[in-house]
């Protein structure tokens, strides 16, 4: 989308040309995914409709520099400042626009930002601000050339010169086109709410020396020789490095190849979830979802509130009435159900336990498969430390009044439990072993289960190993990610941009709403 609005804005192409050569393969990359050939000419032709009116757009960044004379503790003798986003200026000077665009609608929440009590305490916002206010035009050194500092911009107007008297900052929706203004302030304003949020944020940001794995660690450079990536051959028994690195999980491995007794498998899908293309018709939030992050949100907050602390039944919220938990708000006609899974809780909390001093709920597991060159993240549902070892336990709610016992064939049916086996016995999790084991607890509305597996076994290992082979290897050996119709495409959430058809195909340009799948 970036390339294509670059040929539009700064070279005068039509749409369509600048799409057409957008999306077609170069030395560096193939022809873009017809999903994602759909998706960039919807966002395009929306973004289009929200750009500031009466503004230029500038085809440069403004960095805000810092050149020292000598190094300093951090060993660096320069800074640069930069901002994401599209930077537009009046014909004057005087107004400095940035253009974020946001692959969701601006009255929607934004899920993936910490929240704060007051928008203005937002250190990344008043950071933008300060480069957009004082920001000088500089080229940026292409993502293959990172190393090299920017370099200054002399052959452009004095309106993109000129320091402004006036900054904004705007969102805007590449769902519908409409603008959400989150800051328009004078360089005063600006300067004050730099030095009290941006500032000590950023110091801290840029003096940080610790290492966090994650979902970044796939396009990282430094990720082969990262101190904190715990290395791993053979995880997806998969023996082939030939493959560009990216990142799998189980909920990957499902969405490409179905889940057993549920709906089929697509690899187009799994391809436009990863690139993280919008639900626009919030088809993957249907309301036992809701009901289902409520209830771990809730039982969650009810642990870090009150560590240590065994929960109870009582604690479980009234049912009799729609209730929330963080973001998550269960409508009254799934309000008692969720109250009944929490309560069900009680009988297996952690806490329970005289041997457990901690439990942590939501933390990302990655661990780099040297053998596949595959990221593979896990993101636990909660893993608690009983004596010196981590227990690894999945939560799942069944809104069966008696659900069925799990099978023998558990490791297939649930193959997060899969991973938890590989994982809980490596240096990922645990360096003592001695009280290592993985745990389902299943919540209904009648009561909770908890099914409990030995990591150690000879046999949950091998079986453990095959369920997430099975799982992996035709997704790691599939470069094409076709589509796959079939009666799973009317509730899949990706069907609203999936084409089967070559990105060549221009159906979905300039519609007035989003096309349908």
């Amino acid at each position: 989308m970036g390339a294509a609005l670059d040929l539009i804005e700064y070279q005068g192409f039509q749409p369509e040309e600048a799409l057409s050569q957008a999306l077609a393969p170069t030395h560096e990359r193939p022809a873009a995914h017809p999903g994602l050939a759909t998706w960039t000419r919807f966002a395009v032709d929306r973004y289009l409709q929200g750009r500031p009116p009466g503004l230029l757009p500038v085809r440069c960044s403004w960095v805000v520099v810092t050149a020292l004379e000598g190094a300093d503790a951090r060993g660096a003798k320069r800074y640069e400042q930069c901002v994401w986003g599209r930077p537009y200026v009046s014909m004057d000077g005087r107004v400095r626009e940035l253009c974020v665009p946001i692959a969701r609608s601006v009255d929607s929440e934004d899920c993936t930002r910490p929240v704060v009590a007051d928008p203005e305490e937002r250190a990344d916002l008043a950071a933008a601000a300060h480069v957009v206010s004082l920001g000088e035009p500089y080229r940026l050194p292409t993502p293959r050339r990172w190393s090299h500092g920017a370099e200054p911009v002399h052959d452009i107007g004095e309106a993109a010169r000129r320091l402004p008297d006036e900054v904004r900052i705007t969102e805007v929706s590449c769902l519908d086109g409409k603008r959400h203004e989150l800051l328009r302030e004078s360089p005063e304003d600006i300067a004050r709410r730099y030095a009290k949020y941006g500032a000590p944020e950023l110091t801290r940001t840029v003096g940080g020396s610790g290492f966090l794995p994650g979902f970044d660690c796939e396009d990282c450079k430094y990720a082969p020789g990262c101190p904190a990536l715990n290395r791993i051959g053979g995880i997806l028994g998969v023996e082939d490095r030939t493959k560009p690195r990216r990142t799998w999980s189980v909920t990957n491995g499902r969405s490409y190849l179905g889940r057993t007794g549920h709906d089929e498998g697509c690899p187009a899908r799994e391809h436009l979830r990863r690139l993280r293309l919008p639900d626009p018709e919030g088809r993957a939030l249907t309301p036992h979802v809701v009901r289902g992050h409520a209830v771990h949100e809730w039982i969650q907050r009810h642990h870090e509130t009150h560590p240590g602390t065994a929960c109870r039944a009582e604690n479980a919220p009234d049912g009799r009435s729609p209730w929330s938990a963080g973001r998550w708000t269960v409508p009254e006609e799934q309000a008692e159900l969720g109250a009944r899974m929490i309560a069900a809780h009680a009988r297996h909390c952690p806490y329970k336990l005289s041997t457990v001093h901690e439990v942590v709920h939501e933390r990302t597991l990655v661990v780099h498969d040297t053998s596949a060159d595959i990221l593979v993240l896990a993101k636990t549902d909660m893993i608690y430390r009983d004596g010196p070892s981590w227990v690894y336990r999945e939560t799942k709610t069944d809104a069966r009044r008696d659900p069925p016992l799990e099978s023998t064939d558990i490791f297939r049916v649930r193959p997060q439990l899969a991973l938890a086996v590989l994982l809980s016995t490596s240096p990922v999790l645990n360096d003592d072993t001695s009280a290592a084991r993985v745990e389902l607890e299943v919540l209904g509305p009648a009561g909770a289960r908890l099914v409990i597996i030995d990591p150690l076994t000879p046999e949950n290992r091998a079986a453990a190993r095959r369920a997430i082979h099975e799982l992996a290897a035709a997704w790691h050996a599939d470069a094409d990610a076709p589509a796959r119709p079939g009666r799973h495409c009317l509730s899949c959430d990706m069907a609203v941009w999936c084409r089967p058809a070559p990105p060549t195909d221009t159906a979905a340009t300039h519609t007035s709403s989003a096309p349908k799948g």
